[in-house]
């Protein structure tokens, strides 16, 4: 009967132990970027019509959310702000570069996902929407830092 006991309490060591590790693993808040606002151009590609289309826009990160003023309007999507990470962070030739990612999703059961950089004010990547793993639009975007 002792032995089970023993075996019992270690096996709740374990799984406290385990629950622990687990909270104290959660991605650590990116606030690099935090309270940045960027101005932005995006291009959307539409290979059909063979053109580009243009979009004067804002990026902004505030709380580890980031976000597009013209993607958030219920009528360009009405994507919600989304949580990023700094992916990786690089110094070439004297400049700190943050790699980002972000993830903004709607009601629609569509992502937005951005990929991109910030290298001292300026800002640049892809942004993509899609839905159930189909790209529905890709855009081109760069711009940099609003005074």
């Amino acid at each position: 009967m002792r032995g089970w006991m023993q075996s019992i309490v270690s096996l709740w060591l374990v799984v406290l132990i385990s629950f622990s590790i687990g909270f104290s693993q959660k991605r650590p808040k990116d606030r690099i970027l935090d309270k940045l606002e960027f101005s932005i151009t995006l291009e959307l590609k539409e290979e059909k019509k063979n053109k580009a289309e243009t979009i004067e826009d804002e990026l902004s990160f505030r709380s580890n959310k980031a976000w597009s003023n013209h993607l958030q309007a219920q009528a360009n999507g009405g994507f919600l702000r989304g949580d990023y990470a700094i992916v990786k962070k690089e110094e070439v030739m004297g400049e700190t570069i943050y790699h980002f990612q972000a993830i903004n999703k709607n009601a629609k059961g569509m992502s937005l996902k951005w990929e991109g950089k910030v290298f001292g004010d300026q800002i640049e990547g892809v942004a993509i929407i899609s839905k159930n793993g189909k790209i529905k639009e890709q855009y081109g975007f760069n711009g940099k830092l609003k005074d």
